[in-house]
């Protein structure tokens, strides 16, 4: 899959910044976005989260982890900032390169359908994350994230589900 994004890399922004800066506002609406100090954005693609948080002033945080599977992506993402919070990872969630509760949240927007293993890959959010907030495309038919994990829960619609999860299993 990772392969498919090094293609669309170029032109992600240009097909789908609107549609997630929608879903961004909508965690911004619910009060979660901002003012945490340790930020993981968990399939960052091309670091749109990034752009959205710094253009609102929502970017007090002490570190950004960028976190991508495509090497395409995070070339695009590192191209936005010389910032040095900001930190680009090329890795897998499912395989998060993080030490138990290091951020205060992590999101992972747009990227639920295409995991290969959902349960694995919430299980790391978790154990990694204070916060997690995830979003699955409402077309989806795979399951929910609360179907693997019931300390989750769906928190609205806007384009996707949105679901969060917080404090400790």
């Amino acid at each position: 899959m990772a392969e498919l994004y090094d293609l669309t890399a170029q032109s992600y922004d240009t097909l789908y910044r609107e549609e997630q800066y929608s879903k961004y506002g909508f965690i911004e609406e619910k009060g979660l976005l901002g003012g945490y100090k340790r930020v993981l954005d968990a399939g960052c693609g091309t670091g749109l989260l990034y752009s959205y948080m710094v253009e609102r002033g929502l970017d007090d945080f002490r570190i950004y982890v960028c976190l991508d599977a495509s090497e395409g992506m995070i070339r695009i993402a590192a191209s936005r900032s010389s910032d040095p919070r900001f930190i680009p990872v090329v890795a897998y969630i499912e395989n998060t390169p993080a030490v138990d509760k290091y951020f205060d949240v992590a999101y992972s927007v747009t990227v639920w359908d295409n995991l290969e293993d959902r349960s694995r890959a919430l299980s790391e959010l978790r154990r990694v994350a204070k916060v997690v907030v995830v979003t699955r495309h409402h077309k989806s038919r795979s399951e929910p994230p609360p179907a693997l994990d019931g300390a989750i829960r769906e928190i609205g619609f806007r384009v996707d589900y949105f679901y969060v999860a917080s404090g400790d299993r």
